[in-house]
C-alpha cells in the first residue's frame, strides 16, 4: 500500500517521541538523519516541504550534485566508507562526516577544509562488533585516535561516535554492543567533553537506539520510500 512521505515522516516522529518518552527525554534532542543515497531530489524535496533538514549520503558523487540542486539550508552528513580520492567532492560538500575511521582520511579532510577555509563536524565510525567486513576504529584504539584528530585536525571538530552494530546479532548480543557502546561514549565524554553525539541506529532499530542513548538516527526507506 502507498504510503506518502507526509506519513511516513509522522509516523517515524511518534516512533521517536515514544522512545524519548519512556527515558524522561526530549525528542528534540534526537535529530532525524534521512539516508537519502539513490533518492530522487523530488523526494528529498518532498521530505524537505515535511519538516526534514538532515539528509545523509553514501557516496561522494552523488551527495555532491544532490547539494547544487537541493535547497541551501540543507545539512548534509556523508555516512559512507570514505575513498581518500573523493575527499575533495566530501569536503565541499557535506556538513558532517559520520565515517572517519583512520588517521589518513582525518588528515586529508582536514587539508581539504583548510584551503576551503571551512570547519567541519566529524564522528568516527567504530567497528563496535569487530566485524571483518565493515570499516570501523577498533574499541580499543578510539580514544587514541580521538585525541589525535583533537590535537592534529583543527579544521574538524570532533563531535563524537558512529556506530553499525551487527544487525543479526541475538537480542542478548545486541544489548552486550548497546553497553559497550554507552561505556564508550562516557569514557571520551571524560576527556573530550565536548563529544556528546551518538549515531546510533537505523530504520530497523532506532527507538531501541534512542533508548541505548543515540542522538542521531540514520533512517532510508522507512522514512523516504524504496529507493530508485
Amino acid at each position: 500500500m502507498y504510503q506518502s512521505i507526509e506519513s511516513r515522516v509522522q509516523a517515524v516522529q511518534a516512533n521517536i517521541d515514544l522512545a524519548c518518552s519512556g527515558i524522561n527525554q526530549s525528542a528534540e534532542s534526537v535529530k532525524v538523519i534521512a539516508v537519502s543515497k539513490l533518492q530522487s531530489t523530488e523526494i528529498i524535496q518532498e521530505a524537505y516541504d515535511n519538516g526534514v533538514r538532515d539528509f545523509g549520503e553514501n557516496y561522494a558523487q552523488e551527495l555532491h550534485q544532490k547539494v547544487g540542486s537541493c535547497p541551501t539550508d540543507i545539512i548534509w552528513h556523508f555516512i559512507g566508507p570514505i575513498q581518500t580520492n573523493k575527499l575533495k567532492l566530501i569536503a565541499e560538500a557535506a556538513d558532517w562526516v559520520h565515517s572517519i575511521d583512520r588517521m589518513k582520511v582525518a588528515s586529508k579532510l582536514n587539508q581539504a577544509c583548510e584551503h576551503l577555509n571551512k570547519n567541519m563536524s566529524v564522528l568516527i565510525q567504530v567497528n563496535i562488533d569487530n566485524e571483518p567486513t565493515k570499516s570501523g576504529v577498533k574499541t580499543e584504539d578510539v580514544l587514541t585516535f580521538a585525541r589525535e584528530i583533537n590535537s592534529h585536525c583543527s579544521n574538524l571538530e570532533l563531535r563524537g561516535l558512529m556506530f553499525m552494530p551487527n544487525i543479526n546479532a541475538s537480542d542478548k548480543d545486541k544489548l552486550k554492543t548497546y553497553a559497550n557502546i554507552q561505556s564508550l561514549q562516557s569514557s571520551l565524554k571524560e576527556i573530550l567533553p565536548h563529544c556528546t553525539e551518538l549515531s546510533l541506529g537505523t530504520s530497523g532499530d532506532y527507538e531501541e537506539a534512542i533508548v541505548a542513548g543515540s542522538s542521531m538516527v540514520r533512517i532510508g526507506e522507512t522514512l523516504l520510500g524504496p529507493r530508485l
